[in-house]
């Protein structure tokens, strides 16, 4: 199949269902399965390869006034040495995390071309080669991409709405006769935010910037995963290349096709752990932060007992951050299980035909294809499905230490 088959293949796909449909014109032929992410990112203005562009400028602009704001909180936390203060910014987490997500992205942008470069490039050379079996592969990853960030972007929407409009619920509360006025952060701004009109501008205000930092983390997390679905995609391609490394008509094509498949397998590692490095630091930060979160929302569950919309609240950003958790530790997890199964595809090629001497280069091909490949949050901690487990383990501990002490 060659790359405009395939394109005309995606398009008659892609015409069959009218959500895929709407969401077409976020495909790039030059980046087949990171198209719509990137331009997700250049969106919030993370992905910015053109610097001189106007617009470009006016959202690194927007990038610093917002971090400005946000992060006046912090500020206003350690001046006040109020408790709530920092309740306020536990009950909202996630918008958080944006911050060394943000920071760490924008330091090593180039890194981050360097990697993407790296994945398009390899896969519009796999769709110019027309191997049917890999582009099977690949379309099926692309796919299974698309599904799980269309619909991560779904859910955070969902939990977004509803963390933007719990204070404005909690406005309708009366103590003694007093109007309660719910913030949604405590920032600093330059007039009276506590009472009307003052509030209402700084609550237009914290839901612009609430967006603006959810979207942020949106797409952060959109090309990590996809980034963890294209790994393990070729991964499973890696272990077809195995499958042909052998042609028994021919021992230098044989030899050729281990030569190949060598540097593709070592460009592949090589490129893996540049992910890696790119991610352990704010993936660190993310495990010790979420697991504190997650307890905490159990505790807001329990507290709301009496209240059902407070409740559903609660369990409704208690799921969607645990479903967050899951699909990074899931993906990541699934590049380790298909890392172990590249080397099994050597042996089923048909290597015992051939020579001794090129027997014992299928043998040192095994043995470098056989190594485990995963990912880690920081320098302990591994992103599998044992950890995911472990984070839940550390929430309910925090969450029965919280219960204690209150």
């Amino acid at each position: 199949m060659s790359i405009e088959g395939y394109k005309q293949t995606r398009n008659k796909i892609t015409s069959r269902f009218s959500l895929q449909n709407m969401l077409k014109c976020l495909e790039d032929p030059e980046h087949p399965s990171m198209g719509p992410f990137l331009r997700f990112m250049n969106l919030t203005g993370h992905w910015h390869p053109n610097m001189e562009l106007k617009s470009t400028r006016f959202k690194q602009l927007v990038y610093y006034i917002t971090m400005t704001f946000f992060c006046s909180q912090y500020l206003k936390c350690l001046i006040s040495l109020d408790p709530s203060a920092f309740i306020f910014i536990l009950q909202t987490v996630p918008f958080h995390l944006a911050i060394p997500r943000a920071v760490f992205f924008r330091k090593d942008h180039h890194l981050w071309q360097k990697l993407i470069d790296y994945m398009s490039r390899t896969e519009l050379r796999q769709l110019s080669d027309e191997d049917g079996e890999v582009i099977d592969v690949m379309e099926e990853y692309i796919r299974r991409s698309r599904r799980v960030i269309y619909t991560f972007w779904f859910m955070v929407i969902c939990v977004n709405t509803s963390l933007c409009i719990e204070p404005y619920e909690k406005n309708q509360i009366v103590e003694n006769g007093t109007d309660i006025y719910v913030p949604f952060f405590q920032i600093y701004v330059p007039f009276n935010q506590e009472v009307p009109p003052g509030y209402y501008y700084s609550m237009a205000l914290q839901t612009i910037i609430a967006n603006i930092m959810s979207s942020y983390v949106i797409s952060w997390d959109s090309l990590v995963i996809s980034t963890f679905i294209f790994f393990a995609g070729q991964l499973k391609i890696s272990r077809v290349y195995c499958t042909k490394v052998i042609d028994p008509e021919s021992k230098e094509r044989s030899h050729e096709n281990i030569i190949k498949f060598h540097r593709f397998h070592t460009s592949l590692i090589e490129h893996q752990k540049l992910l890696q490095k790119l991610i352990s630091s704010p993936m660190f930060i993310y495990f010790i932060v979420i697991s504190s979160n997650l307890g905490y929302c159990i505790i807001q569950i329990s507290k709301a007992s009496g209240d059902l919309p407070g409740m559903v609240m609660a369990f409704l950003y208690w799921f969607g951050i645990l479903i967050q958790v899951l699909i990074l530790y899931w993906f990541s997890n699934q590049v380790t299980v298909e890392s172990l199964s590249v080397s099994s595809g050597i042996f089923e090629s048909k290597w015992i035909t051939m020579d001794a001497k090129t027997q014992k280069e299928v043998v040192l091909l095994q043995l470098t294809t056989s190594k485990r490949l995963c990912f880690r949050a920081g320098p302990f901690s591994e992103m599998s499905l044992s950890t995911f487990t472990a984070i839940i383990r550390a929430s309910y501990s925090f969450f029965t230490l919280l219960n204690k002490t209150k």
